[in-house]
């Protein structure tokens, strides 16, 4: 891997709801990698790309009220996942 591709790979975009209840986080090739709701849980799912070549698509997923503790496992789960560290500040609790 040249440098280049490296730089490509550790791309990703966070984006957060205006009323700081949910977070979004893309990967390096545009697809949705992680979710946080308040209110729907935690999504951390393995990018498109990988999921064509026939992975699942989850790789931590809960379908119940967050609360600040499910934000720290999400953030976890980001980091060991994806190296992608999302800011405990992103959302307001």
């Amino acid at each position: 891997m040249n440098q280049d591709q490296a730089e490509m790979t550790s791309l990703h975009c966070i984006e957060v709801s205006a009323e700081g209840d949910r977070v979004w986080v893309s990967g390096h090739d545009g697809s949705c990698i992680g979710r946080f709701s308040k209110r729907f849980g935690i999504d951390v799912h393995r990018t498109v790309a990988e999921q064509i070549e026939g992975a699942d698509q989850c790789l931590y997923c809960t379908h119940e009220p967050a609360g600040i503790a499910e934000w720290e496992e999400f953030r976890d789960a980001m980091r060991r996942h994806h190296g992608i560290d999302v800011p405990a500040n992103s959302i307001a609790f």
